[in-house]
């Protein structure tokens, strides 16, 4: 493929990548706990050729390096999640301070900033989702059925009837923006996250009882890198068509 067609083609596919980052933060600029992303791009390898001897001075071999492009590398976090908004309801936590909770699903442990709990018929502490919410032990939490009272303390004991049952387990991970997105406000590990590290509350994080963590999107922020982006993406589509345009004529010519 021409250089620049192919230098034009990377480019249109980065920004086609970087526009669904920002449509997805705006989508979720109410959702609970939605942590605002933004997007990442970096230059493709260039390769080096030689250059026309013709140009080249008497006895010299310079060469030219190549830029072919530009390639969507992923998202980086941009904040954490937004501010509280005070539900009081009890089982409601929202985590200020790094860490995510897991929940036990048929896929496996999932990760979430979101601590809309409840408790269910079986006694589960469970998500939005209907998924149980794990403890520090990785076990589900159950307060009962009898009825007690359920409370969540600011270090993360769950207790019911005034006793503690369990702690909830909170996961940190070596690099957060690792982690893959898998629908209903989660996240599961992956190679570029690392393991999850299940334990209590970590250093300097605590839960604020009876409250939600707002979503992090920042609207005019995100409509920013949206409409930059979508600029971006035209004066692309046209260097395109200029380039296959100018390999026509070419062919036409030669």
């Amino acid at each position: 493929m021409d250089l620049g067609l192919s230098i034009a083609a990377t480019a249109l596919t980065a920004a086609q990548d970087g526009v669904s980052v920002y449509a997805n933060d705006l989508a979720n600029a109410n959702t609970t706990a939605f942590v605002q992303e933004t997007p990442l791009f970096t230059g493709l390898t260039a390769s080096t050729e030689a250059a026309d001897a013709a140009l080249s001075p008497q006895g010299s071999s310079p060469t030219i390096s190549f830029g072919p492009g530009v390639a969507y590398a992923g998202t980086d976090p941009a904040g954490g999640t937004g501010g509280l908004t005070e539900t009081g309801i009890p089982t409601d936590v929202a985590l200020q301070g790094d860490g995510y909770f897991v929940l036990g699903t048929a896929a496996g442990p999932a990760y979430t900033r979101d601590g809309s709990f409840s408790v269910d018929s079986k006694g589960d502490l469970v998500s939005a989702s209907g998924d149980p919410v794990l403890s520090t032990q990785g076990q589900p939490i159950n307060v009962g059925t009898s009825g007690a009272v359920v409370s969540i303390t600011p270090a993360g004991a769950v207790l019911s009837g005034g006793k503690e049952v369990a702690e909830i387990g909170v996961a940190t991970f070596a690099n957060p923006g690792g982690l893959l997105p898998i629908g209903q406000n989660s996240f599961a590990a992956s190679a570029n996250s690392g393991p999850a590290k299940l334990g209590t509350l970590p250093q300097g994080t605590s839960l604020a009882i009876g409250a939600l963590a707002s979503s992090g999107t920042d609207v005019a922020a995100s409509l920013t890198g949206l409409i930059t982006l979508e600029r971006s993406y035209q004066m692309d589509a046209d260097v395109l068509s200029q380039s296959s345009q100018m390999l026509d004529w070419a062919a036409q010519m030669g």
